[in-house]
């Protein structure tokens, strides 16, 4: 793929939005593994429409131009849609770099300024738009901080859409901002395991105090979705179209890169599912594979949590994405569908499960895969604060974790790589999470560094 641009506007706001998804299976030289029925039996569109809308069964199915195209036009309304906040800004972390002492360049792309105030809103909009082309009435899902459930809340209003939202437990109580901002934008919101569907309720007589998982949320949203004629199941990170969506952030980085005259050296990112950190780096992605010889081969860094290790300690085949086993098996890294995560305050982290475009790309190495302690991450992000006036989102603390890992090592090996990542998210909904884990904010206590 060519990463040649025409001229270049003088600012962001005059880059236009991208009119297409970059579409990168069918440039990858492994097939991407398709989802399979509960009989291990490559999954059928009916299969898929009882869960997803049409098109995002098609999409799934890699139907159509999504076995062949590289370019998937957006459709109009949609684009309408993304004009109302994108382009989003690339800028230079120089509160960053002054504060590392680093001689080299540090740039984040800032999907925190995006409704909502995350990456989820790329891909929230055109599955509202499907499913309400196609007649539905209702989108159901489950969020784990809540940065998922506000941006699909948010989207279906503007279609005219229901919206039901199952929100990790934990998360639920110690998060009450996204969910009114979920209740603002007209969602239900219910905390998981609710006494909603028959799997919640299930679990709560077992135990009820369960602080929940991704897994079950998305279980719960299943079964409430398949009661529903006129309703269907939206994922924010699991998806291959949630990760084809957000292709949008990285071909907007190509040219702001190009613009600086920037050729990045490392490209890091965190990873729930891994659709934000797909969407950032597809471009790249897309040249690597399809062209001889690459003048300058960047290092793509996924990085996870250290308190749900899928990358880096899971395993690499079907599991069911669901915590019940009500949905389809995809082929992915993971830790097991019962898999339950400790409480930790990075709830987009939590998921059993990496997403399948990004596990072949961590199972083929074309992607390394990190994991960084939670308190690190906290620190790291309040360092950035510190330095760009910035509060980013616990998951998106854990990828500036990773620059300040990589700027270290380059000032031990006297070199300056320059270094791009993915701030995903706003933090300003999450203080609560950043004062129980680095203790400040009462009296008598210190910062954790000076």
């Amino acid at each position: 793929m060519s990463m040649k641009h025409g001229p270049l506007p003088n600012t962001d706001l005059e880059l236009d939005v991208p009119s297409h998804w970059l579409n990168l299976s069918p440039q990858l030289p492994w097939k991407l593994p398709l989802p399979q029925d509960a009989d291990g039996e490559e999954a059928s569109h009916s299969f898929l429409a009882r869960f997803y809308s049409d098109e995002c069964a098609s999409i799934e199915r890699l139907e159509g131009p999504y076995a062949t195209e590289c370019l998937i036009p957006i459709p109009q309304a949609v684009l309408h849609e993304y004009r109302k906040y994108r382009p989003t800004r690339l800028q230079r972390a120089r509160g960053l770099e002054q504060r590392l002492k680093y001689p080299g360049r540090i740039f984040f792309k800032r999907e925190d300024m995006n409704p909502t105030g995350s990456h989820k809103p790329n891909t929230a909009i055109p599955q509202a738009y499907y499913a309400k082309a196609q007649g539905l009435k209702e989108l159901v899902t489950d969020t784990g901080a809540g940065q998922w459930g506000a941006a699909l809340a948010w989207a279906c209003r503007t279609q005219g859409l229901a919206c039901t939202v199952f929100m990790t437990r934990s998360s639920y109580d110690s998060k009450p901002y996204r969910r009114y901002l979920m209740a603002l934008a007209g969602a239900t919101v219910c905390p998981s395991p609710s006494e909603m569907t028959e799997a919640g309720r299930a679990l709560l007589a077992r135990d009820p105090n369960h602080h929940g998982s991704l897994g079950i949320g998305m279980g719960e949203a299943m079964e409430c979705a398949s009661r529903r004629s006129y309703a269907r199941l939206a994922l924010g990170c699991m998806s291959y179209y949630a990760a084809l969506h957000q292709t949008v952030i990285g071909q907007e980085l190509v040219i702001q890169l190009a613009r600086e005259g920037v050729e990045p050296d490392i490209l890091i990112g965190c990873v729930g599912g891994g659709t934000n950190f797909i969407g950032f780096v597809a471009p790249f992605v897309a040249r690597l594979c399809t062209m001889a010889s690459v003048p300058r081969r960047p290092r793509l860094i996924a990085v996870e949590s250290a308190n749900v290790p899928v990358l880096t300690r899971g395993r690499y085949t079907y599991e069911h994405a669901d915590a019940f086993g009500l949905g389809p098996r995809v082929k992915m890294y993971t830790l097991g569908r019962d898999f339950l995560p400790p409480r930790i305050h990075a709830g987009g982290l939590r998921y059993h499960g990496k997403s399948p475009i990004l596990s072949l790309l961590v199972h083929h190495r074309l992607v390394e895969a990190t994991a960084v302690d939670q308190k690190v991450a906290f620190t790291a992000g309040q360092l950035f604060f510190e330095a760009e006036g910035i509060v980013p989102a616990p998951e998106s603390a854990h990828a500036i974790a990773q620059v300040i890992t990589e700027v270290e090592q380059e000032k031990r090996q006297g070199t300056a790589a320059t270094i791009v990542f993915c701030l995903s998210g706003t933090g300003y909904l999450d203080l609560p999470s950043y004062r129980s884990l680095l203790g400040f904010g009462e009296v008598g206590t210190e910062a954790p560094f000076s």
